[in-house]
């Protein structure tokens, strides 16, 4: 436990010289985009292994948003790490060993005053599962956008989830190595406002993680999304998507 204490305290020293004191002292630079450095949470021993990532966003020219992002990724980073230890306690206790946590960062995209990062976590035991998450921030505002926000009311739900059934029989019919939950999706499928989702050379990408609409071997799944099959659904001052 001591030293697990000692790792995150080292880790949170690390980050807080960006928090509070390499952020700040940023110039912006026009031809300088929004990039990631990181510092990190680690833990080895027989049968266990925990790599954690945590980003420090810089480059953005605004200070306060960055030390605001880095806040964030800071606590889940830790929480993340803490996650792990409790896991592999409880798997000392039953006798167990043969777990890995990797968890990994790094911008998706960057364009039209948006910056979207991806959070992946990978867990092993017996098997792998990777879970996805992104981070949608408007840069001008400093708000991460939720799907929801890019669309005038609730009727989204029913187009989005109309276009991505289609989408995937349509993939089943031109390749058969495709294949995904129909049956269970045409009785019980709702796209919701916490849908990870980027946005990408003003195009819409809903992502979709391992083994929820297709079998895990198929990884993970991302649909773009026409945006004039969305255009009667977007928030009338939403003109990111082109």
């Amino acid at each position: 436990m001591i030293g697990s204490r000692f790792k995150i305290a080292a880790a949170l020293l690390t980050a807080a010289a960006f928090l509070f004191g390499g952020s700040m002292a940023y110039a912006a630079s026009p031809d300088v985009a929004p990039s990631l450095t990181f510092s990190m949470l680690t833990h080895q021993e027989e049968g266990f292994d925990a790599s954690i990532q945590i980003p420090i966003l810089v480059g953005t020219g605004n200070a306060d948003l960055e030390a605001a992002v880095n806040a964030r990724s800071l606590e889940a980073s830790v929480a993340l790490y803490r996650d792990f230890m409790s896991k592999m306690a409880e798997l000392k206790a039953e006798g167990s060993k043969n777990y890995a946590l990797t968890a990994v960062s790094k911008v998706a995209a960057y364009g039209d005053g948006l910056l979207t990062l991806e959070h992946s976590r990978t867990e092993a035991m017996a098997s792998s599962e990777t879970v996805v998450r992104y981070e949608t921030i408007d840069l001008g505002t400093g708000r991460e956008l939720a799907l929801s926000d890019l669309f005038k009311d609730d009727g989204y739900s029913k187009v989005l989830s109309g276009i991505v059934k289609a989408q995937m029989k349509e993939q089943m019919k031109k390749d058969e190595s495709k294949s995904y939950f129909l049956d269970e999706l045409e009785k019980n499928f709702e796209i919701g406002k916490d849908q990870p989702f980027y946005i990408e050379s003003g195009k819409l990408v809903l992502v979709f993680n391992q083994g929820t609409v297709a079998p895990y071997s198929m990884g993970t799944c991302t649909f773009e999304i026409p945006t004039k099959e969305i255009q009667g659904s977007l928030a009338p001052s939403q003109n990111r998507l082109r």
